[in-house]
């Protein structure tokens, strides 16, 4: 059992080793050193930046309300809003609840694992609820149905697909981008009952946001002279990258609304930064945070007028982009063979094709366009055929009476020698018109 229970441990500590290798992010050490002595010496990123430029930003929302992706070049992010009525703490009955779920997985880089919410998801968790219920962004108190019975309870779910650095940042937009997409159900409270409407029943309502702390994070890097030791203006730089946060010796994160009023402040620990600093940084973040909620509603908009586009059009199944638009030459070209003799005044078919290709006529219908000058003449020209065909119809009719009448006419010679009554053949005659 010793022999077994030794086995058994040697073999756990083989495979504890061969996770720890596959978690770690195979940086160098001379990635580390260059990356440091372009910033110090040169004043240039490894990426080609500047000090102060940032990725550029895209934000994508889904199907259905609360569904974002947001990308900060190749560090992206993925957040889903859901709601559902629950009942309130006795502490606080009239306020809805308000949670938010991060999640770091092997899917966005190696060094997270797998079943455990990491250290850093457990941060960035943390900083994102401090940052959005901790400046009072979200209405509380609107997310209460029946006060001590029913309120709104909202969880935003947020996950990491890939990280390229500065993943706290594009976690918290996007989920102040799900919550602003987020639509809760209509809900009818009579007395003390509450009934909730589907999408389908009533439009949903969204949430009651008073403003978007949007977090501005900057990395900080000691400069060292040619002593070695450091001095005391380190270098700062915005939005940094993988490379960069791990040969950075400490961050500053600063959240600013679209007003440009302040809303928080976190560095977690690292080097010592001078208040100048921090108060260039502000004005850094301030110009960065405009830029990021300007985008985020921009995005909105387009979405809501792509939503509302396709409310407008619901009876309608496909696009006109969809749709085949199949030329009638061949159908003409089967009509014109078929009947040898056209009446006098119709168009021909080279005239028709040219109508076509000119815009005359219109290829999927082959109506005319009213706008069009040729319209009044391609009315004109059926019309006269139209006429034609009646006044061939007409000679035809008067071909078939004045048969009608040679044959009466034979009948009643025949009738006057036989000693029959010319009037019941006259009668008879009117009765055969009649019918």
């Amino acid at each position: 059992s010793l022999l077994a229970r030794g086995s058994s441990t040697a073999s756990a500590h083989r495979v504890g080793a061969r996770r720890q290798l596959m978690s770690a992010v195979p940086v160098s050490k001379a990635e580390l050193e260059f990356t440091l002595q372009a910033l110090r010496s040169e004043g240039v990123r490894v990426d080609g930046r500047a000090l102060t430029a940032c990725r550029r930003v895209g934000i994508r929302f889904g199907a259905a309300h609360g569904e974002v992706e947001v990308t900060f070049g190749p560090t992206r992010v993925l957040a889903v809003c859901t709601g559902e009525i629950v009942v309130p703490p006795l502490e606080r009955p009239n306020e809805g609840r308000i949670a938010f779920n991060v999640d770091f997985g092997p899917i966005a880089s190696p060094s997270f694992e797998v079943g455990r919410p990491s250290v850093q998801a457990t941060t960035v968790a943390n900083l994102i609820e401090r940052l959005i219920k901790g400046s009072r962004a979200v209405d509380s108190e609107a997310l209460c149905v029946v006060g001590g019975q029913k309120v709104w309870s909202i969880r935003v779910d947020i996950r990491a697909l890939d990280d390229d650095g500065n993943l706290s940042d594009a976690c918290a937009v996007a989920a102040l981008c799900s919550l602003l997409h987020f639509r809760k159900a209509d809900v009818d409270v009579r007395g003390d009952t509450a009934n909730s409407f589907s999408a389908e029943e009533r439009v949903p309502i969204p949430l009651s946001i008073h403003h978007l702390p949007v977090p501005v994070t900057v990395a900080l890097f000691s400069a060292a002279n040619n002593s070695g030791k450091p001095s005391m203006e380190p270098t700062w730089i915005l939005d940094p990258n993988r490379l960069e946060e791990t040969a950075m010796d400490g961050c500053l994160c600063i959240a600013v609304n679209q007003h440009g009023e302040l809303c928080g402040i976190h560095k977690p620990g690292g080097m010592p930064i001078d208040f100048a600093i921090i108060e260039h940084c502000t004005e850094l973040a301030t110009v960065r945070a405009k830029e990021l909620t300007a985008c985020i509603q921009t995005e909105l908009e387009a979405d809501m007028a792509r939503r509302q586009e396709m409310r407008r059009n619901v009876h309608q199944q496909f696009s006109k982009t969809q749709l085949l638009t199949v030329e009638v030459r061949s159908a003409i070209a089967t009509t014109r063979a078929s009947n040898s003799a056209l009446p006098s005044g119709r168009l021909s078919e080279s005239e028709v094709l040219s109508a076509q290709e000119g815009g005359a006529i219109d290829s999927a219908g082959g109506m005319p366009k009213p706008e069009d000058a040729y319209a009044a003449q391609y009315i004109e020209a059926e019309l006269e055929a139209v006429a034609a065909e009646a006044a061939q119809l007409e000679a035809l009719l008067a071909a078939a009476e004045s048969a009608e009448m040679a044959e009466v006419a034979s009948a009643s010679h025949s009738a006057s020698a036989s000693d029959v009554p010319v009037v019941a053949v006259r009668r008879g005659r009117k009765k055969r018109r009649s019918a």
